[in-house]
Formats: structure tokens, C-alpha cells, sequence
């Protein structure tokens, strides 16, 4: 079952020390990948669903400073796939001019029953609001699906 743990490593004695973070099942926490290996604080993880079959009913936004959450639940017989986080344009650069929440979260949904897939997009620093953009789309994207962010300018890097 999986669960949000911390582990912290003393690399002068090799001790590790472990611990839960939350009781909550859930599963492929990400974060603001501009804060990839440094100090970071905010966590972004689906959450699992009382289902036979892995499935993801929401996501879970953790604070791991303040030791708090906050859940975004996707709606009845709705199922999402794993959360990335899009900086919002102007955001500013890691440390101490930049927000490390200051952008969106984004996931594919969709409606188990009908088949209907969207792109949903939380604003990451108020989760509890719900959705500020939804973003319909033309035929059914698979439940559970991994995604990653590449914004405008990644991707014309990786076009040259």
C-alpha cells in the first residue's frame, strides 16, 4: 500500500531515520520539477481509490513543512492519471524570489462510464477551488496514464 514517507539520511553516522507522512494511500508524488534536487516543500500525488483495480479518485497537495494536505477530489465514477506541475509564466526562478506553488497542476480525467476524457487544470496554491480550466478532449485517453511537463520553450530546445 502505498503511502507518503520521509526518510533522512545522517551521511556523517549512515543512520536513516523513517516516518509516515499521511495515512492516505497514494502513489507517484511529483512536484515542481524546476526544484528537481534541492529542498523542496510541496508535494502533488493521485490519490488511490477504494477500488478492486488501481485507480485514482483525486490528488493529494502535501505541505511537507507545515505537515499539511489538501485534497482535490476528481468526482464520482471520474479516474485521473498521474498529476505534473506547470510553473505559471513569470513564476521566477528557485530560491528565494520564487514560489515554489506558483503555477498549476495538471492531470488527464476521465468518466469511467462514458468514456469522456479531459484536461483538468488546479491552480496549485488553491487546490481546495477546484479546476480553472477544463479542457475537453476529442476521444478517450486510457485511465492511470504517466504524463511530464514540457512548456513552449523546452520544447523548441528540443526541436533544433
Amino acid at each position: 500500500e502505498p503511502y507518503l514517507y520521509e526518510w533522512r539520511f545522517n551521511l556523517e553516522t549512515g543512520a536513516v531515520r523513517e516516518r509516515a507522512l499521511d495515512d492516505v494511500m497514494t502513489e507517484f508524488p511529483r512536484m515542481n520539477n524546476t526544484w528537481l534536487g534541492r529542498p523542496s516543500r510541496y508535494a502533488y500525488s493521485p490519490r488511490v481509490a477504494s477500488a478492486p483495480v488501481l485507480l485514482f479518485d483525486g490528488f493529494v497537495k502535501y505541505d511537507t513543512r507545515a505537515g499539511t494536505s489538501t485534497a482535490h477530489a476528481y468526482g464520482d465514477g471520474c479516474f485521473g492519471g498521474e498529476t505534473v506541475f506547470a510553473p505559471r509564466a513569470g513564476s521566477g526562478s528557485v530560491g528565494a524570489d520564487g514560489v515554489e506553488d506558483d503555477g498549476y497542476v495538471l492531470t488527464f480525467v476521465t468518466d469511467a462510464a462514458s468514456g469522456a476524457s479531459e484536461v483538468i487544470v488546479v491552480d496549485a496554491q488553491r487546490v481546495e477551488d477546484g479546476p480553472v480550466a477544463r479542457v475537453q478532449l476529442p476521444q478517450r485517453v486510457p485511465i492511470g496514464y504517466h504524463a511530464w511537463w514540457v512548456s513552449a520553450e523546452e520544447l523548441t530546445k528540443q526541436r533544433r
